[in-house]
């Protein structure tokens, strides 16, 4: 349990405890001889006590039940990250990761990591293929369903509203819609100019699987990024409409910088 909801649990039972006490006191005001001040009191105390109680127990429910233990969660993410590692490391993808938005042949989001190490021409993807092979260097590598995808979709979902459908000159307001309200981001700073975006990226739930993802490969974030990385660079290439290749990053205290340009 982190912080903010031992806070928010802690919050309702004071809310429970407080309504319980204003619906008992306020039988002491009451009048059955002549409505007074006392019983106009006691009527706001009732009223009182029982909306301080629904908040309280409301509070309590949420956490309760949406809440997912952090000692669950973590581990089956750091697998994810840690199975890519292994995968990357056997095909022997050394390439920097380009995040393709969904457009042509693609259904949906890619993350390509070819095989050369310097920048090369993006092959066509398809789909259906995870395994590029050919017969030169620029079609080869690998394109696999980015690990930060689901979150995003599911954003959308909740919001309404699509990333595509954002401007990238309000490229750090859209991105608020990762922070707010998930918990698992805690803000994303980013500046575009001409091709080129920054990001600054601190997390908060995410915080331990991105240090460790960092501390067993640090390759890997400029392959695909951790799951909350990954759930930002997909964002920020639906809001492009563009391929965004991983230029460089580093993590720097409780922050990941990421330098990216649009293809």
């Amino acid at each position: 349990m982190d912080k903010k909801e031992a806070l928010m649990r802690f919050g309702g039972v004071i809310f429970v405890l407080g309504g319980l006490a204003l619906i008992f006191f306020s039988g002491e005001f009451g009048s059955i001889e002549e409505i007074t001040a006392q019983d106009k009191l006691a009527e706001f105390m009732l009223r009182a006590g029982f909306g301080s109680l629904l908040i309280g127990l409301l509070a309590l429910f949420l956490f309760s039940v949406k809440t997912v233990p952090k000692e669950l969660m973590d581990p089956l993410i750091q697998t994810e990250g840690q199975n890519l590692a292994r995968i990357f490391e056997g095909l022997e993808l050394k390439g920097n990761g380009i995040y393709i938005p969904p457009g042509g042949r693609l259904t949906e989001d890619r993350v390509y990591i070819p095989a050369e190490l310097k920048p090369l021409p993006l092959p066509k993807l398809a789909s259906e293929q995870v395994l590029v092979v050919g017969t030169t260097g620029p079609s080869m590598g690998a394109s696999i369903i980015p690990p930060g995808k689901g979150m995003i979709d599911r954003i959308e979902l909740d919001s309404g509203k699509k990333f595509k459908d954002e401007n990238l000159m309000d490229i750090s307001e859209a991105l608020e819609r990762l922070t707010k309200g998930t918990g698992l981001i805690g803000s994303i700073t980013a500046r575009s100019k001409d091709d080129d975006i920054n990001l600054e990226i601190t997390h908060s739930r995410f915080a331990d699987v991105c240090n460790k993802a960092w501390k067993e490969d640090p390759s890997l974030h400029l392959k695909v990024g951790c799951p909350g990385c990954s759930s930002v660079l997909c964002a920020v290439s639906r809001i492009s409409h563009s391929p965004i290749r991983i230029v460089n990053s580093e993590k720097i205290g409780k922050k990941v910088l990421y330098e990216l340009e649009r293809w």
